[in-house]
């Protein structure tokens, strides 16, 4: 008994050390392991979408650690036990887990043999592009009243063969010509007695009036075009069965093989919720993927709290930051901080040039509304911004002469700018979006700096030697 348990251990730490080598550990954030095959995923997936830009592996692992640092953080905030972040994560996980829980073959199947049904259906003929002159006839129509509807088509046939166009052809006898408009037909579409003149027309050529139980046509043929290949109607039959619920059929039909995979005695539904726990361990991808969007759902998070937001509403912080990087932040051409005017009267222009010409753009639309707010109706209507020449066509005329002005807006007569010319920005609001991104930029250096210290992180060198490099 001895001797089979020293076998047993030493085969286990065997197993264990070619799982090991086949898929070292990389590196340690804050205790938590990152193999290779993992950074190897993230690597990749980033290529791929850079072109040229491809990260080698030195620069891309500072990153990588700086993004496992933030995920660290999050976690220590306890961003992840919160139950929007869960259910988050559990909506995306079933959403992914699904191809890998239903018959993919099945549905291939299924979609071939509706192509293969649509395909014998539709036959050599294929689809047939035409248009028709068409008079109905109502059921209890008299023979005088048929004949008259007779003739008028008739009087058309001969309009066209005169060398008149169909949609002329189709005006002289009081046709609409949205009954012109040209439909593709299929073999068991029609009328008999419409098909039968329709498929032995030649390309490009017309009809005589004929007599369906419907009423009198006058056929115009176009061309025909043969059924494709599967290839083409593929998904819209997936999607067509889809609708019809084929994606439940197909997960009990994998519910079923999964059942007899290990070994019965268990329902599919059993089986599905077996093969659906180990889903990570069973598929590297499928798990690459999960951990990649549970680390992006917490980095989003915590960048959000930590950065973002933060700079977003740290007007303090902003305007220091511009004060001190006002030499990064200049104007290529002079720029227009104000306001255009629209308004009714020259009295209402006059006060609404005098009560804003010195407050702040902030408080215009408090001015605003102040004074020019009369039985829930503005008299006045303002665009407001910081202005270069050609943002506003009544700015360039007005404020840079340059051009013939824009459009009135509607419901007002007169128009006017009130502001003033920069050559270069006085505040972090005249350039609000640069300081933004900076002071963002900023913050997030000051927090990553704050991290590396908080949390400890290394790196094996030498399994790193061996990313994407190695059998």
């Amino acid at each position: 008994m001895k001797k089979y348990l020293t076998t047993a251990v030493a085969a286990l730490v065997s197993l264990f050390a070619v799982a090991q080598s086949e898929d070292p550990v990389l590196m340690l954030i804050n205790g938590k392991e990152v193999k290779r095959s993992e950074f190897e995923y993230a690597l990749n997936k980033n290529n791929a979408t850079l072109g040229e830009d491809k990260k080698v592996v030195k620069d891309y692992l500072p990153m990588y650690i700086d993004f496992k640092l933030k995920v660290a953080e999050a976690e220590t905030l306890g961003l992840d036990t919160l139950s929007t972040f869960l259910q988050e994560l559990a909506d995306n996980r079933a959403q992914i887990a699904e191809p890998y829980l239903i018959d993919n073959k099945y549905i291939e199947r299924e979609a071939h043999n509706i192509y293969a049904k649509d395909s014998a259906t539709i036959g050599v003929d294929g689809f047939l592009n035409l248009s028709h002159i068409f008079v109905p006839v109502n059921q209890k129509a008299t023979p005088s009243e048929e004949a008259a509807i007779k003739a008028r088509v008739d009087s058309a046939y001969a309009a066209l063969k005169s060398g008149v166009s169909l949609k002329d052809a189709a005006a002289a006898i009081n046709v609409p010509l949205n009954m012109l408009q040209p439909f593709e037909i299929i073999r068991g579409q029609a009328y008999k007695e419409f098909e039968d003149v329709a498929f032995s027309l030649a390309d490009s050529s017309y009809s005589a009036p004929l007599r369906s139980p419907a009423g009198y046509h006058i056929i115009m043929r176009y061309g025909q075009r043969p059924f494709g290949q599967y290839s083409e109607y593929r998904e819209a039959i997936i999607s067509m069965l889809e609708q019809r619920g084929i994606r439940n059929v197909a997960k009990l039909m994998k519910g079923k093989e999964l059942a007899k995979e290990f070994g019965g005695g268990i329902t599919p539904e059993e089986a599905l919720a077996r093969e659906d726990s180990c889903l990570e361990t069973k598929y590297p991808d499928f798990g690459h993927l999960m951990t990649e969007y549970r680390d992006g759902l917490l980095f989003f998070e915590v960048c959000t709290r930590e950065v973002w937001n933060k700079a977003a509403e740290d007007s303090t912080g902003l305007a220091k930051f511009f004060k001190k990087n006002k030499k990064r932040y200049k104007f290529e051409n002079p720029k227009y901080r104000g306001a255009v005017i629209y308004a009714n009267s020259a009295e209402d222009i006059a006060k609404a040039q005098t009560l804003l010409k010195d407050a702040p753009q902030d408080k215009y639309r408090d001015i605003l509304k102040e004074n020019f707010y009369v039985d829930s109706v503005y008299t006045i209507r303002l665009e407001m911004g910081i202005f270069s020449v050609g943002d506003n066509a009544w700015v360039d005329k007005l404020a840079f002469g340059q051009g013939d002005g824009g459009k009135m807006k509607r419901g007002f007569e007169l128009v006017d700018v009130v502001g003033e010319m920069l050559d270069a920005p006085e505040s972090y609001k005249d350039v609000h979006g640069l300081v933004l991104n900076d002071y963002q930029r900023f913050l997030e250096e000051k927090w990553v700096k704050k991290l590396r210290k908080k949390y400890k992180y290394e790196v094996d060198k030498e399994v790193l030697k061996t990313v994407n490099n190695h059998n």
